[in-house]
């Protein structure tokens, strides 16, 4: 997943870098660097940003196909909220996919109501 800033000059991936809040700041380390995410009005504000990219990142789709799921991980997936596509086509193999290319860009501060 692609995190863009909230004035959209910075654009990091996800899976490499470390979100962290610095009172009304939100921060991600990448590479040694420090970059702001997001400036908010309030701490609360901040946390509720987090919030929103970590939502946005367990909301993100599966797809499966031609694969036996248990009922207990299809209450898994329904408890990450986690949307997917199940397909059953003969002759193939088993596989499942993650897709990773979704955005989630940090909202402006009149946005967030916490």
């Amino acid at each position: 997943m692609r995190v863009i800033s909230q004035h959209g000059n910075v654009d990091l991936p996800y899976e490499q870098i470390v979100v962290c809040h610095a009172m009304e700041n939100v921060i991600a380390l990448y590479n040694g660097e420090k970059y702001v995410l997001g400036e908010y009005s309030s701490k609360e504000k901040a946390y509720k940003a987090m919030e929103m990219l970590r939502e946005a990142y367990v909301g993100m789709p599966i797809v499966m196909q031609n694969v036996a799921i248990s009922e207990d991980v299809a209450k898994e997936f329904e408890g990450l909220k986690k949307c997917g596509v199940m397909v059953q086509t003969e002759n193939q193999p088993s596989r499942v996919d993650f897709i990773s290319n979704a955005i989630f860009q940090f909202p402006q501060d009149d946005e967030i109501e916490v």
